[in-house]
């Protein structure tokens, strides 16, 4: 493994880390948007959800959502704090929390396709830097 193929990769990380920390910031966003719609002070200001029990939960108890952007939220942030770090366990967080946006983003918003290629885009990145060229994240043993 060249020491330049080792820098990119790193480099690489990093990027994938910024990129989940922005999202963190903008999921913690949801959040505080969420209570804020709960208390009457803003109205509904996303768009129509593809069942509309996820509908109703917006118009009519906001905060029951908190939960769910709090996961988002609290585990990209971790996710991007381990990868910063360079530890294995902040790459399965941001594989987990991106595979779970993957597979629950096309049920709840089919338009919303933006995100889904967010963390598509960073689940390549960080496969690519984890079994690329000059591997990160492996234990001694391989």
């Amino acid at each position: 493994m060249s020491g330049a193929a080792l820098a990119r990769s790193k480099r690489l990380v990093r990027i994938v880390a910024v990129m989940l920390a922005i999202y963190a910031i903008i999921e913690m966003a949801d959040c505080a948007t969420v209570v804020l719609m709960h208390l009457g002070v803003i109205g509904n200001l996303y768009p129509h959800i593809a069942w509309p029990e996820f509908d109703e939960l917006f118009s009519q108890q906001p905060i029951a959502l908190l939960p769910v952007f709090l996961y988002f939220a609290s585990l990209r942030g971790l996710s991007a704090w381990g990868l910063f770090r360079e530890r294995v366990w902040g790459f399965w967080a941001a594989v987990l929390v991106c595979a779970t946006t993957l597979l629950w983003i096309p049920f709840l918003m089919p338009l919303v396709g933006f995100e889904m290629l967010i963390d598509g885009t960073i689940l390549i990145l960080l496969f690519w830097a984890r079994w690329g060229e000059a591997a990160l994240f492996h234990t001694k043993d391989g």
